[in-house]
């Protein structure tokens, strides 16, 4: 696939980036050091906006957009979102075809960018973000985060529902998919913008290493402990993007 309109896009970003000011905040110096190979780029999802506010925020690597193929409804999408380097997807049947096309493309040592949130994203009134940095991994949930997460699902119970197919099947396939690839998970956090004055603010995290973290036997309730724990950081980020 030829990657030169893309490249000359990224080429001529300079007054997008002096525009956005992209300020970027590190969960620990180690997340200076972008992954490099194959690896999944995670982010929450605000605006239709966002692939443009990463691809300025984190330059340096070619971004491969996991996108719904709702959006290639025209003969003009499917040729613009090409040559963007895209990876369409059935948002309401994420079947095989669609896992193996994305592990393959992390095996080619490509960048995937996924918005695991679909494009609705739940507001919760809350204060829920974290204190410090994610725990290490253990066994099982507390009662207290069963109840928190109960709470959280009733409140956006509409919203939740309309994504549930993709958000499901994404989130649970994410790691399998890096553990099936070696690929790297690389969570990431952009700050909604308050106005199109406003300064991109984006949150930079270590990448996950998937692999090392389930073993070489990796069981239904493993992959859902390092799924938590993505949340986590996820949400850990989050309170470190002021």
């Amino acid at each position: 696939m030829s990657t030169f309109i893309y490249d000359f896009v990224i080429a001529t970003a300079a007054p997008g980036i002096l525009f956005f000011r992209p300020k970027k905040y590190y969960e620990s110096p180690a997340a200076k050091k972008y992954p490099k190979g194959g690896a999944i780029l995670i982010c929450n999802h605000s605006s239709v906006f966002d692939p443009l506010y990463l691809m300025l925020s984190i330059i340096g690597r070619r971004h491969h957009y996991v996108c719904t193929d709702e959006l290639l409804t025209s003969r003009f999408n499917r040729w613009l979102f090409r040559q963007f380097l895209t990876i369409p997807i059935d948002r309401d049947n994420f079947a095989m075809s669609s896992f193996r096309e994305i592990t393959a493309n992390l095996k080619k040592g490509n960048l995937c960018v996924l918005f695991p949130e679909g494009h609705v994203v739940v507001q919760n009134n809350d204060k829920n973000t974290a204190d410090g940095a994610p725990s290490p991994i253990k066994g099982g949930t507390s009662e207290n985060e069963a109840e928190g997460a109960e709470n959280g699902a009733s409140q956006g119970k509409k919203k939740v529902e309309k994504e549930a197919p993709m958000m499901d099947n994404l989130k649970s396939g994410m790691v399998m998919m890096a553990f099936s690839s070696g690929a790297p998970i690389w969570p990431v956090y952009m700050k909604p913008r308050k106005n199109k004055f406003s300064r991109l603010r984006v949150a930079i995290g270590e990448p996950i290493d998937v692999k090392s973290m389930l073993g070489k036997m990796p069981t239904m309730e493993r992959i859902n402990e390092v799924t938590e724990y993505i949340t986590e950081k996820e949400n850990y980020l989050k309170s470190i993007c002021k």
